[in-house]
């Protein structure tokens, strides 16, 4: 079970994902610069796991995220831009 700091840890992680999404809602990167280039003062201490278990949630549980194979080990992820009204939505919350 996560600690109340770790959860508080990868809700502002996925709330700094999305907020550069809206704010450039044609981007794309992959883990690793999102890791690098996308993430606020607050979130840039979190490991590229944790970017990487972001994405996942965001990509396949949420659906808000597109991926797109680059390369044999190389995914890219973007907004899905379908649900803009829903993320805005909840960045508002």
């Amino acid at each position: 079970m996560q600690s109340d700091e770790s959860s508080d840890d990868s809700a502002l992680l996925i709330r700094d994902i999305l907020i550069h999404l809206i704010k450039n809602t044609d981007a794309k990167d992959t883990a690793a610069g999102i890791h690098k280039f996308w993430l606020s003062a607050q979130s840039s201490h979190q490991s590229p796991a944790k970017v990487r278990e972001a994405l996942k949630y965001l990509s396949e549980q949420k659906r808000w995220l597109t991926q797109k194979n680059a390369g044999a080990a190389v995914t890219l992820y973007g907004l899905d831009k379908a649900y803009v009204d829903e993320i805005q939505e909840f960045l508002r919350a």
